[in-house]
C-alpha cells in the first residue's frame, strides 16, 4: 500500500518569489494566527504573559507549516 498523502497548505510560491499558503487553508491558518497574535498584544496587560503566548502561537504555527508542506520531505538529511 502507498505512503498516506500530507495536505501541502505552504510551499514554494509560483515563480519561486518566496513561500507562503497555497490553499485556502493555509490562507485561513496564516489569517487565525495573526488575528490571534493581535488579539493577545490588545488583551494581555503583562508583557511576560503576553511573549508567552504569541511564543506558544508561535511554535503552533511554525509545527502547521512545517507539517503541512514539503519543507519536511527530506528530513532526516540524506534519506
Amino acid at each position: 500500500m502507498g505512503e498516506r498523502q500530507r495536505p501541502r497548505w505552504f510551499g514554494k510560491l509560483e515563480g519561486g518569489l518566496g513561500f507562503g499558503p497555497l490553499t485556502w487553508q493555509g490562507r485561513a491558518a496564516t489569517f487565525l494566527y495573526v488575528f490571534l497574535v493581535i488579539v493577545a498584544v490588545v488583551i494581555y496587560s503583562a508583557l511576560s504573559l503576553t511573549i508567552l503566548v504569541i511564543g506558544l502561537y508561535t511554535v503552533a504555527f511554525v509545527l502547521l507549516v512545517a507539517f503541512t508542506s514539503d519543507l519536511m520531505e527530506d528530513w532526516p538529511p540524506g534519506s
